[in-house]
């Protein structure tokens, strides 16, 4: 089975013009097992400038019917048609070797595995070696450990010193962490507790006093375990009352008898693992506009390729599609959100010092979402970043991207050679 992978792929291209040509004489055979169906990858050039690889997990929903993501092979051809080697292989815990060897050879790694979707795979196991690579100065898109920083809820935390961060966010790892800080930022003012771990708005909560009793000034009073409070979770607006105990116990323990009955779908226990494992709470002041819907930039590197406005269904905050919401696109220079760009254009480059990822490149592909803010001393609207996402975002909506995704990458690459 392997070696008729590798006919097909030697039948379409030169193997002498493939990633390992520094040996021709290599038996390429070996590497068999890395490859799937490669018929759509373009002919390589005969000098590329670099060489780089995207790297997959065989399987998963996320697939076509060739076995390939379906933007993989076309960023694949962006990265040859602007002068690099670029073909995808498959990683699995079965071939950790062949694939380590194959990666030795490569300048630059695109990676499209979505972590905790593939069976065969462990992925500490390939983050460690991705991070070998990379400190054998490979460029890795995106590197794991930014992955991890920029997905962890905490970053909105480590911005909150930028234009597009709100300075009263906090950052909660245990169970003494969090009953302290909410009791006082929630007596003061509504606010959004968001978790780390969950998707498409579960767990994260916008919380109001029912009794609006908020204080006067941030640290006049703290909230009572018997206080009620309205929770409406982001995933599908949905409405519950808990006390404030009930609903510590729940971020803490989960259901129990002393976090009372839930109708949330999720199981709560945020801070289960500690900090190392992912286990935190952020809580941020909630910006009345959420109504409005968030502003999703769509980034190629430290380009905004467009822009998706999230406008929740009528009467709701969430702003995902299963809650109903409609989404809206615009090009980065739409006077609309003129305002938003040029903002955000002179924060993202400070994004990466902030999170303690000064020595890494943008990711290839991101999203930031933004809040609308209350408006500045002129009038203006403010935006906030409410997330950000580097985990294998796609494009399969914006194929026409593809040849800008590859020349990043490449350029990326090349830079890093220097």
């Amino acid at each position: 089975f392997f070696h008729d992978l590798y006919d097909v792929r030697c039948s379409h291209q030169d193997p002498c013009l493939l990633g390992h040509a520094n040996n021709p004489t290599e038996d390429m055979s070996k590497f068999a097992p890395l490859y799937g169906d490669l018929s759509k990858v373009a002919a390589q050039p005969d000098s590329p400038s670099a060489k780089l690889c995207i790297v997959e997990a065989r399987g998963g929903s996320d697939k076509k019917e060739d076995g390939h993501r379906g933007d993989s092979v076309p960023i694949g051809n962006g990265v040859i048609k602007a002068g690099g080697f670029c073909e995808p292989i498959y990683y699995s815990d079965d071939t950790y070797e062949l694939f380590k060897e194959y990666l030795n050879d490569m300048d630059g790694v695109i990676v499209r595995v979505n972590p905790g979707t593939y069976e065969g795979i462990t992925q500490s196991k390939l983050d460690d070696l991705l991070r070998e690579m990379s400190d054998k100065g490979k460029t890795i898109m995106s590197h794991p450990d930014v992955m991890v920083k920029m997905g962890a809820k905490d970053a909105l935390c480590k911005i909150n010193g930028l234009s597009c961060g709100l300075p009263d966010t906090l950052a909660y790892y245990s169970q003494e962490e969090l009953a302290a800080g909410f009791k006082k930022t929630g007596a003061f003012q509504p606010r959004v507790i968001k978790q780390n771990r969950g998707s498409q708005g579960e767990g994260i909560w916008i919380i109001k006093l029912k009794d609006g009793n908020y204080c006067q000034a941030f640290g006049d009073r703290l909230l009572s375990d018997d206080e009620v409070l309205i929770l409406t979770e982001a995933n599908d607006n949905h409405v519950e009352e808990h006390t404030v105990g009930e609903f510590l116990e729940f971020c803490v323990n989960g259901r129990t008898e002393k976090s009372g009955t839930w109708t949330s779908t999720g199981t709560g226990k945020y801070l289960e693992g500690g900090k190392i494992a992912g286990g935190q709470l952020v809580d941020q002041r909630f910006c009345p506009r959420i109504v409005e819907g968030e502003i999703r930039c769509l980034m190629v590197g430290p380009d905004c390729i467009e822009l998706v406005h999230k406008k929740p269904a009528e009467g709701g905050l969430s702003a995902t599609l299963q809650s109903g919401a409609v989404y809206t696109k615009y090009k980065p220079d739409d006077a609309k959100f003129k305002k938003l760009m040029t903002k955000w254009m002179a924060d993202k480059d400070e994004v990466m010092k902030a999170l303690g990822l000064g020595d890494q490149p943008l990711p290839l592909i991101w999203t930031s979402d933004f809040i609308l803010g209350e408006p500045d001393v002129d009038g203006d609207d403010t935006f906030i970043v409410g997330e950000f996402n580097c985990s294998c975002v796609g494009i399969t909506q914006q194929m026409y991207l593809s040849d800008d995704v590859g020349k990043t990458a490449l350029d990326t690459v090349l830079k890093n050679k220097k």
